[in-house]
């Protein structure tokens, strides 16, 4: 193992092929997809997905050659022969040596020869008596079992049966048999797995990790024992004096860390996914009254499954705690003024003179964004020739690694720049003067667009690749982040899976796993390192605190709590006993006192006030808490909740009021003119619609007050008709909860009076055949109760292109089923989708679906809430567009509804009705490549193997002359298109002429050129980019003559951090100013849902609007509806939300 044998061809050829001798000679296999890295470096073992260990039968099956084990049963010369003839890269002698050494020496070797002694004298001695062979079979034992027996060595792992002789084997224990049996997993908490594995390394047999290893006495403690499996390992691959036959097994030592992690990661793994369904969480309130009323008898399980938590390193969750804690530092510290990355020479003195001594001479060092001058600086100019140069790629490489698509992911060669230009959303524009210095790079020419921005100092200091860039904003924190905290590296895999007589793409996400990162992490070396302790405080409503607790324990965890301040509870406590406190406010306290959790209590902080950051859990800007966490970054001194909502002497009965009073929230009095203004002018169905918009589109603060202030305006018309002032306001407030129904809010959202819900005129229409076979099917599966027979025949599809009648048969079985008194909830992927529903809202809104969707998401919904009592009480879910719900979400809401029915059933034992069309858009997946694309897709999703699919084919929306494009548009959807075989255009399909025009100029003309009026809904242009939507929005305001007006937009910032406001550079994205005129349309750049008609009709804030410059605030648009006649009617400011990529939203309110 040292490499010091005599003969050097050997020894060359031992460690080259090691992982072949080592795999030859072993009792067991080892599967795992071995994927080396693609870059040039030295060798690294690296595995993609899961490692399987196999052990096989004693003998082999008939025409199949032994392996393995099965080897040590032969005599040695036809086991030698049987191992060469499969591996002709080992030298004989070399591996006869091997195997004398192992047969004679490894118990596990001696074990199974003993086996097949015994069978071939069973088989004798039942010729002999006339009697039937018994079965003779082995059970290797673990570690813990092998004190029992003292018996000969090979007895010390394993122990044969003949018969039913003995006490059956634990089920962790493999058992061997002659033949027959199929392969039998070997448990990596077996003690046999290492030896079996890998004989090299343990020739002996020695035994490796099992759950009865104790610590040495001197080491033990009361409390732990017993060896952990990572401390076991960690143990193993310490470097001591004495001789370890492990490092120097080169590649197999490899092999042996990345396994050796694998089974750490998956012992921890396994740990979380048994133990997780029985830790949950809930409020503090909410399990106080699971555990004191009739929730119990309902048999009804209080809080939500808790999966995968922060505490395990590497999960989504824990990666984003350390995110918020990084931007904590930056939010307190500002962002950081240089971003540095570091990768190794090779050619280090350092390094060179432990390698080869025949290595090339060190490279001198790095850094600008442009080539120096030899004659100045010939040692800097040969470290950036060598270090510093970016491929070359694109047409001179297009084989590079930074190569996809086409394209050089670096963006590389840059343009020549004769300045410097800061910018704020990015990168500096670097100068690279166009001088003439060229470095002949692989055969190529290339000048300073192809030099990696550098720093001369650290270049020629440490002569290597050092990247230095400049950060001007706070993105590249976020790109710094990713090398800590990115999380593991994935591949996709692609699979052919046959069904429903389809050939399907699924891909299994799987991890790579290096020799270097499985050493690193069982080292239990850190994985991050933050330069300050960050403090994470607790916001919570009074009793609102969140209490985790076992399935079974709900009466000790309420005592427990009841018991137990939180952080914020405590700071009221500190503050009426400590006067000092009270001039902190919450986010200050931690900088001057430190939180006891023995006790529950903060005390006076004695030192390292510097080196900590403070920053409160993110809340939902909706809710009530939100209004909380305000108050706590600004009130001072508060004792209790009660103090913290009492302003100026004034206590107020929420914290949005208190809020509101200190000036933290914007005023009403821009919805207040708004409404001033149409009640002059506009009728009062009128005026109910426009409120509707204020409440769903611009989040007035005191919704409840507007309320009071006009709804005498809004129920005119009813009291008109002699209607009852009462009834008249329920009247109003039902058609307003209509619309922003629509919207997934409730009147009880805004604080409005809130109302008993009648149910809607039964629908009396009649469907086509198959529509009419879907909604007997649906309802006949409503008749059944869930049971175990037909759990899986509850979860129908609808497939369909558009205008098949998909919508019709949700709105037919959303009357039928009401005509029944069963519950339904409808919703859809998309907003838009949403408005063709009766009372549909998005998947978001109807199941708490969180925002990113992982596969390890769960819905923020608890059995025991309003919502959840509601989601109960459903029987049947449609769920429109269904070719774009992820899988993750799909698997999200299962586990809800199970969690909420308190059953095991798919989908709690609901039915579901899925419809869509898997010819438009799939998932969205951000950043996607295909692959990625088609993997989250619902056909994907373990339910799919069960759905039921009915098929719509008959197109009722095809009028006549459209049967050609109509068809055509099908076979486009379904790939069936014929493409050009030849070059440039091989793979392409023709367009029909009708379909394109052959310049942009002609664009607008064509489409918007000598309409009427009440045909603008009817016509739009969709663009892929939003550079290109600009451009024909300015070329359709040049191509009209009216008069032009503008509408200014006042960028302000979304409440949710106001303590981050100074921290960020404002980026514009779209211009600040949108020219318009009598013939621009408005179009809503956000899925917006703005519901102001009737919501039996269609009308959407999408709907093309045409604008007026009639009056200060209120903005008339004339709403054009699809079929019928058109529709007068005002118009607040719109909010056009965008979403920052970072971290702080933005908003733009067009006044």
């Amino acid at each position: 193992m040292t490499g010091n044998h005599v003969d050097r061809a050997m020894n060359q050829n031992f460690f080259k092929h090691i992982r072949s001798y080592n795999a030859f000679l072993s009792f067991a296999s080892f599967t795992a997809r071995i994927a080396p890295p693609s870059d040039h470096g030295p060798p690294c073992f690296r595995i993609c997905g899961q490692i399987v260990h196999r052990v096989g039968n004693l003998r082999p099956d008939q025409n199949v050659l032994p392996a393995y084990c099965q080897l040590y049963v032969y005599d040695p010369n036809t086991a030698l022969n049987f191992r060469m003839e499969q591996n002709d890269c080992c030298i004989r002698e070399l591996m006869e040596f091997l195997q004398t050494i192992i047969s004679q020496e490894n118990t596990f070797a001696l074990a199974f020869k003993n086996m097949a002694e015994i069978e071939d004298e069973e088989v004798r001695q039942a010729a002999l008596e006339g009697r039937p062979t018994s079965i003779v079979k082995m059970s290797l034992l673990e570690g813990g079992d092998r004190r029992r027996y003292n018996l000969p060595s090979h007895e010390e792992v394993a122990i044969v049966f003949v018969g039913d002789d003995g006490a059956p084997p634990p089920s962790r224990e493999v058992v061997i048999y002659p033949r027959g049996q199929a392969l039998k997993t070997i448990s990596s908490m077996s003690a046999n797995l290492d030896p079996m594995i890998y004989p090299i390394f343990f020739p002996r047999g020695d035994a490796g990790w099992h759950e009865q290893l104790e610590h040495h006495p001197d080491r033990a403690t009361r409390v732990r024992n017993r060896v952990t499996l990572s401390q076991y390992y960690n143990y193993r691959l310490s470097v001591r004096e004495t001789f370890n036959p492990i490092f120097y097994g080169k590649k197999l030592f490899q092999q042996y860390a990345v396994d050796a992690y694998v089974k750490i990661e998956g012992q921890r793994l396994a740990f979380i996914r048994n133990n997780q369904n029985r830790l949950r969480s809930e409020q503090y309130d909410t399990l106080y009254e699971h555990v004191n009323n009739a929730a119990n008898n309902l048999n009804v399980r209080p809080g939500r499954v808790v999966i995968l938590p922060s505490s395990y390193v590497g999960s989504p969750r824990a990666l984003k705690k350390n995110f918020e804690d990084a931007m904590a530092i930056i939010k307190r510290y500002g962002k950081p003024d240089l971003f540095i990355t570091f990768t190794c020479n090779p050619k280090w003195k350092e390094i060179t003179e432990n390698l080869n001594p025949e290595t090339a001479e060190d490279i001198d060092s790095l850094i600008s964004a442009e080539i120096p001058d030899q004659t100045v600086d010939p040692e800097l100019f040969e470290i950036i020739k060598t270090c510093m140069i970016h491929g070359p790629c694109g047409i001179l490489n297009p084989n590079s690694s930074c190569m996809k698509d086409g394209i050089c992911t670096k963006k590389f060669p840059k343009e020549f720049n004769p300045h410097t230009v800061a910018t704020f959303n990015g990168y500096p524009h670097y100068r690279r003067l166009d001088n003439g210095r060229v470095v002949v790079i692989k055969g190529n020419q290339v000048d300073n667009r192809w030099v990696v921005p550098y720093n001369p100092w650290l270049s020629k200091k440490y002569q290597a690749h050092i990247n230095v860039e400049a950060c001007m904003s706070i993105k590249s924190v976020k790109y710094l982040y990713k090398y800590v905290y990115k999380g593991h590296d994935c591949a996709h895999v692609l699979i052919n899976e046959s069904l429903d007589h389809d050939e399907i793409n699924t891909y299994l996400d799987c991890r790579f796993v290096s020799a270097p990162e499985a050493l690193w992490r069982i080292f239990e070396y850190s994985i991050s390192y933050m330069s300050h302790t960050i403090i994470r405080l607790q916001v919570h409503l009074p009793d609102n605190q969140r209490v985790y607790f076992n399935e079974g324990e709900e009466r000790v965890a309420i005592d427990r709590a009841a018991q137990r301040d939180t952080h914020l509870t405590a700071w009221f406590k500190l503050n009426a006993e400590i006067n000092e406190a009270r001039q902190y406010s919450y986010v200050e306290i931690p900088y001057h006192f430190v939180f006891d959790g023995k006790n529950c209590k903060w005390k006076v902080r004695q030192r390292g006030s510097d080196k900590v950051i403070v920053r409160m859990y993110k809340v939902n800007l909706t809710s009530e808490v939100f209004f909380l966490r305000l108050l706590l970054l600004h009130v001072k001194g508060a004792m209790s909740f009660e103090d913290l909502r009492t302003i100026h002497g004034t206590a107020f009965n929420t914290f949005r009021e208190a809020c509101y009073r200190l000036g933290l929230l914007q005023d009403d009095i821009e919805w207040r003119n708004t409404l001033t203004e149409a009640v002059a002018t506009r009728m009062p169905k009128q005026i109910r619609q426009l409120f509707s918009i204020i409440l769903t589109l611009c989040e007035p603060d005191d919704p409840l007050h507007l309320w009071n202030t006009f709804k005498d305006y809004m129920i005119e018309d009813y009291i008109h008709h002699s209607m009852p002032v009462v009834l008249a306001e329920q009247t109003a407030l039902r058609q307003i909860e209509s619309i922003i129904n629509q919207s997934g809010k409730t009147l009880t959202d805004y604080n409005l009076p809130t109302l008993d819900q009648l149910l809607d005129n039964v629908l009396e229409n009649d469907d086509g055949d198959i529509q009419r076979n879907v909604a007997d099917a649906i309802l006949a599966a409503l008749s059944e109760e869930p049971n175990n027979e037909n759990k899986h025949s509850r979860f129908f599809f609808m497939d369909g292109p558009a205008g098949c009648g998909k919508t019709f048969t949700y709105n037919y079985l959303i009357a039928e089923t009401r005509s029944r008194h069963i519950r339904t909830a409808t919703a859809a992927w998309t907003g838009i989708a949403a408005t063709l529903l009766k009372n549909g809202c998005t998947l978001h809104g109807l199941f708490k679906l969180p925002v990113p969707i992982l596969e390890t998401s769960t819905c923020n919904v608890t059995p025991n809430s309003i919502h959840g009592r509601f989601l109960r009480q459903v029987s049947l879910y449609l769920l429109d567009e269904a070719s774009m719900i992820p899988k993750h979400a799909l698997s999200a809401i299962d586990k809800l509804l199970q969690d909420i029915c308190n059953n095991k059933f798919p989908f709690g034992g609901k039915v579901i009705l899925m419809g869509g069309d898997f010819r438009q858009i799939l998932p969205v997946v951000k950043r996607g490549r295909p692959a990625d694309v088609v993997e989250s897709c619902i056909k994907c999703s373990e339910h799919w193997q069960y759905v039921q699919r009915f098929s719509l084919t008959e197109n009722m929306r095809v009028q006549i002359g459209e049967e050609e494009f109509s068809q055509w548009l099908l076979k486009l959807g379904s790939g069936t298109l014929p493409v050009k075989p030849e070059d440039p255009l091989q793979g392409c399909i023709e367009i029909p002429e009708q379909c394109f025009l052959n310049d942009n100029e002609s664009i607008v003309e064509k489409i918007f050129g000598g309409a009427e009026e009440a045909d603008y809904a009817k016509r739009a242009i969709l663009t892929p980019t939003n550079v290109d939507s600009l451009l024909f929005k300015e070329k359709n305001i040049n191509h009209t003559t009216t008069a032009c007006g503008s509408i200014e937009l006042v960028e302000s910032i979304e409440p949710i951090m106001h303590e981050g406001v100074n921290i960020c550079s404002i980026v514009e994205n779209e211009p600040s100013k949108y020219g318009t005129n009598l013939a621009s349309k408005l179009i809503s750049l956000k899925n917006l849902k703005m519901y102001i008609m009737n919501p039996k009709r269609n009308y959407t804030g999408e709907n093309a609007r045409k604008c007026y410059p009639e009056q200060y605030c209120v903005l008339t648009a004339k709403i054009k509806e699809a079929i019928a006649k058109r529709f007068g009617k005002s118009k607040s400011s719109l909010s056009l939300f965008q979403v920052i990529k970072l971290i702080i939203p933005f908003r733009n309110t067009g006044g």
